[in-house]
Order: structure tokens, then sequence, then C-alpha cells
């Protein structure tokens, strides 16, 4: 999700923390040093600390959306939780104002309810993306069809695809997303920002397809998603689908569609001519965008 994101994490739970350490400070008791129990400090302490661990991976590694969104709730009601079991360690319960021991008891299952729906969903998620890449993953990898930065599959793994449906006469619906002033980004965030928005889109595009549908880094900002024996208005479905689980991730992205219908391609077309064809009405969409916003 971003180096801003583990941040405002951070200072959330910074602040929430420190709110809750004052209320203790300035309305309860410290226990004796003889009643304190170090192994129980140190049995909460670590709880908490594999909380926020696991909590920094997923902001890390996940890209943002509703999945993401669950699992972070769930790590911070759980983190929130482990707090303050910690902080009755240090302090006597009865001198706790009386909303403190209720509020205590809520963050850490609804933290694991909310935490178990998110793993739920993202186990759905990854299936769809294991059904891929059984199917694709062994050609692929072995003949390192492979993009370096977004680990999925590059411009001569659709051509490759490409050139096989249309042997097979295969109808196709053929999608080309351009991520929006990506310049800019790459501009005032850096490129490592750059990468890992791509890295994230890549990740997102892939769970939004079928099994049997391929998405691939083209060039630069912009990616290809092949749909075998898709119609015309699935493909134009799918594109719509897939602008608007983008903007997910603060951006925009501009998509071009076309179809290839084998019995109505008089000569044959092959994967280059494709490609060629959908950018040409990658530029169509771009000039028609650029006339809007002229007028």
């Amino acid at each position: 999700m971003g180096r801003v994101n583990i941040y405002r994490a951070a200072l959330a739970l910074t602040i929430t923390f420190s709110l809750l350490l004052s209320v203790c400070l300035m309305q309860a008791q410290l226990k004796p040093q003889a009643s304190i129990d170090i192994f129980d400090i140190a049995t909460e302490g670590s709880l908490l600390i594999l909380g926020l661990s696991w909590l920094i991976m997923v902001l890390q590694a996940r890209p943002d959306g509703h999945v993401t969104r669950l699992l972070i709730i769930g790590l911070i009601g759980y983190s929130l939780g482990c707090y303050m079991d910690l902080l009755d360690e240090f302090f006597i319960n009865n001198s706790l104002p009386g909303w403190f021991s209720w509020v205590e008891k809520l963050p850490t299952p609804i933290g694991l309810l909310t935490l178990t729906l998110g793993l739920w969903l993202w186990r759905e998620e990854q299936k769809t993306v294991n059904e891929q890449l059984r199917t694709r993953e062994q050609f692929f990898r072995q003949h390192q069809l492979v993009d370096r930065v977004t680990k999925i599959y590059d411009s001569r793994a659709i051509r490759h695809q490409l050139s096989l449906h249309i042997k097979r006469n295969n109808n196709l619906g053929l999608l080309m997303l351009d991520i929006d002033n990506f310049a800019d980004i790459n501009q005032q965030q850096g490129f490592k920002e750059g990468d890992i928005l791509l890295t994230n889109i890549a990740q997102l595009l892939a769970t939004q397809l079928r099994s049997q549908d391929l998405v691939c880094r083209y060039a630069g900002d912009s990616f290809i998603v092949l749909l075998p024996q898709a119609s015309e208005a699935f493909s134009y479905s799918m594109a719509t689908e897939l602008q608007q689980a983008i903007k997910a991730l603060n951006c925009q992205a501009s998509c071009a569609v076309i179809q290839y219908q084998s019995n109505q391609s008089s000569p044959k077309m092959d994967a280059n001519q494709l490609i060629e064809l959908l950018n040409t009405e990658m530029e169509k969409v771009k000039l028609a965008r650029t006339m809007v916003k002229v007028s």
C-alpha cells in the first residue's frame, strides 16, 4: 500500500496508544511493584509486537482494497486489545474508569472476527491467482516471459498466447489499460513508489479475471488483458470493472477494447497486428478525452 499509508497507520496507533496511556496515568493507580507479573508483561508485550508486525507486513505487501481494509481493521483491533491488556499489568483494575473495562473487552474479539473475514476473502482471491498460475506458470517461467517489476507476464507472453488462440480460431476480447498521469506519479513520489503502484495494479487485475484470462504488463504503465471466448458485451463490462477496481488504488486508467472474431477477419490478423490495432484504439480514447477537456 506504500510507505505513506504505513506512516499514517503508525501515527494513528501512536495517538491512540498515547491517549489510553494518558487516561490510565491520570485516573488510575499503579500496581505495587511486588504485584507486577513480569511473565504476564512479557506475554502481553510479545502478542502486541506480533500484532503490529503482522499489520506492517499487510501494509507493505497488499494493494489497497476491500480485503486489505478488513485485514488492517482486524489487526488494529487485535493490537489495540493486546495493548489494553498490557496496561492492565501496570494499573489496578478497580481504579480505572468504568467505561475502560467495557472498552477493553471489545477490540480483540471484533478485531479477530474482522481479521478472520479478511483472511477468508484473501483465500478466495488467492485461489483465483493460483488457478491462473497452475495453468500457465510452467511455460512462462521456463521461457522467462515474466516482467521484472510486476512479476506478471510480459508482452512476449501475450504475443505467444495471441498466436495460439489465432491458430485455434478462437474469438477474443482484448483490453489495454493505460495508467493516467503515471509520469507525474514517478516525478512526485519517486520511481520506487511508481514500481510499487504498478505491482499493486498487476496483482489487483489478476484477482479480477477468470482462470482462462491473461494479464500482462505491455510497456511502461500499460497493461493488456486477454479474454478468450469473450463476447463484446462481456469485454466492455470487464473493462469498466477493471477501471473501477484501479480507482481503489487512488489512480485512474484509460481503457481501449477490441474484439477479434476469427470468422470475420479476412485476411486473418496476427498477434502483432492485433496489438497494433489495440494501440490505435488507445490513441483514439486519449484523443477523445483530450478534446473533451479542451471543449
